[in-house]
């Protein structure tokens, strides 16, 4: 083989290896290449605000009781309209055999469980109800004779769910709307099991209402303060739920990768909702959240 050929064919060769080499890098380059889904964000900065249980109800006397009959006989007389105050104590429906038991009682012939078979005074003060026996009625044993409410002060039931009831003592401040004024009230009962069937726990609050402005059965709006809390405000069109199905948003960590983090709502309305459980600072996620993944790297 002459020098020259040798040559050429040496060179022939070093441009065979660098095409390759650099066809070579040329397809690594192209397979390390990362194509990122883009989303859309938005910052969001929590504010503290006041964190409550808020729930409907309606008010109810705080004691109601119907006045019964041990024995048979007739009403004589009605000493007290319906709808009036009574006393503790105070004569409200005469029966026919009052006197006569007063008489034996006085001189000590009869005892005073025997005379309170017929007399019938008022347990408690309170306002008597209509529907009474009225005079001359026959009144039967087991009977009603009146019914008495106690309007001093008023009960309202709610119910808290299990997850919010940790949050909840007798010391909680509870504020409460009746037919749009405002009043305080105090939380009086919590009860310490469940309901089987909601997993919700009875809670009474009390109001006092010596005034009697307030009645049994009006429509009340319940306030439970639980304290300050983060909260953010965001759209109902950003949710996603996790992969145990609980409820929450999207976010972009600091290294551009998806997170998904639980959230609790504290108020939902038809515009916005307030939820906790988020940073102070979050990166949102707006659009696109349904097209990303748990720890996917996305370009934003």
């Amino acid at each position: 083989m002459h020098q020259s050929s040798f040559k050429t064919l040496i060179i022939s060769l070093l441009i065979f290896l660098q095409q390759s080499l650099v066809a070579s890098e040329w397809g690594k380059t192209e397979k390390t290449e990362k194509k990122l889904f883009n989303v859309q964000v938005v910052e969001s900065l929590a504010t503290t605000i006041n964190d409550s249980i808020d729930f409907s109800s309606t008010t109810e006397a705080s004691r109601r009781i119907e006045i019964k009959s041990e024995v048979m006989t007739t009403v004589d007389q009605v000493m007290i309209k319906a709808g009036t105050l009574v006393k503790k104590g105070q004569h409200i429906i005469k029966l026919d055999d009052f006197d006569t038991n007063k008489e034996l009682f006085d001189i000590d012939l009869l005892s005073q469980n025997e005379f309170n078979k017929v007399a019938l005074f008022a347990p408690f003060n309170g306002i008597l109800l209509d529907g009474h026996k009225i005079g001359g009625e026959l009144v039967m044993p087991g009977e009603k004779v009146y019914e008495l409410i106690d309007l001093s002060s008023l009960k309202i039931f709610g119910y808290i769910n299990e997850n919010e009831i940790l949050s909840i003592s007798l010391n909680n401040e509870v504020s409460i709307s009746i037919l749009g004024e405002e009043i305080e009230g105090k939380i009086d009962y919590i009860s310490p099991i469940s309901d089987p069937n909601t997993k919700t726990f009875e809670i009474v609050v009390k109001v006092d209402n010596k005034n009697y402005r307030y009645k049994d059965g009006l429509s009340s709006m319940i306030s439970i303060k639980k304290g300050e809390v983060l909260a953010h405000k965001i759209s109902p069109s950003i949710l996603a739920l996790g992969n145990d199905g609980a409820l929450g948003v999207k976010v972009i960590n600091d290294e551009s990768k998806v997170m998904f983090k639980e959230i609790q709502v504290i108020e939902d309305t038809s515009e916005y909702m307030l939820v906790t459980g988020l940073n102070e600072k979050e990166q949102l996620i707006i659009v696109g959240q349904q097209y990303v993944s748990t720890g996917e790297e996305v370009s934003f």
